[in-house]
């Protein structure tokens, strides 16, 4: 949880119960998404959490996104590429596909996360080229916040071999008496099942033209990607 000593102006901040009753939630959920991050907050000299009204604001814009529907052809597709030069080919091969998704293409990885967070994409595709670092550090992100844990993720199969770790999550499932009573136990792992791997091939061919076999292959990846998704929704 943040902690702010000494805030500017009481009136940018709300009680745990004013933010449930605007969340509509209980204060037992209010308080886990303090702990989690999602919502912003200090604590009062008597322990009493304050949450920041610019935080609260931004929780519920980000659902109100999420709510609104797209059809098939309306999906956002966050593209998180290594290099600015690598977009221009990038969208020729999205040109390609049949549906006219909107894509978003960011060569940084904190504005990926940030980005995923607020625009809440359909589907995020990591560039094989992306340092394997930097996709570890993104993937373990993803996986661990709660508004992109559940976003289907494509990364390419090569990585994935090399660092199978990533793939793996705690399953809440997996607890059981000895955990409860002893949490430095280890938890179950299970598959992520938001990772989907794709084999990496070049976006242009060599004459310059979009590489349309991996076009088709990418854009059925993504619509299988979004079946799951919605089909567990």
């Amino acid at each position: 949880m943040m902690e702010i000593k000494n805030p500017e102006n009481p009136k940018d901040y709300l009680s745990t119960r004013q933010s449930a009753r605007q969340l509509q939630v209980s204060l037992g959920t209010v308080q886990k998404m303090v702990e989690t991050g999602e919502l912003l907050a200090w604590k009062t000299r008597g322990g009493h959490r304050r949450i920041l009204c610019s935080s609260l604001e931004k929780l519920l814009k980000r659902r109100r996104m999420g709510i609104r529907e797209r059809s098939a052809e309306q999906f956002l597709v966050l593209a998180v590429l290594k290099q600015p030069e690598q977009a221009e080919n990038f969208k020729k091969l999205t040109d390609a596909w049949k549906s006219a998704p909107e894509i978003y293409l960011c060569t940084d990885t904190l504005e990926a996360l940030m980005q995923a967070v607020s625009l809440s994409p359909d589907i995020i595709y990591i560039d094989p080229k992306l340092p394997p670092v930097e996709q570890v550090h993104l993937l373990h992100y993803l996986n661990k916040h709660v508004h992109t844990q559940n976003i289907p993720v494509l990364v390419e199969s090569e990585f994935i071999k090399k660092n199978p770790q990533v793939q793996k999550m705690p399953s809440n499932k997996g607890k059981d008496a000895k955990t409860e009573k002893n949490p430095n136990l280890p938890r179950k792992m299970i598959i992520n099942p938001m990772i989907k791997s794709y084999k990496s091939q070049d976006l242009l061919l060599e004459d310059g033209s979009v590489n349309e076999s991996y076009a088709e292959k990418m854009e059925q990846i993504i619509f299988e990607c979004l079946a799951k998704k919605y089909e567990g929704a």
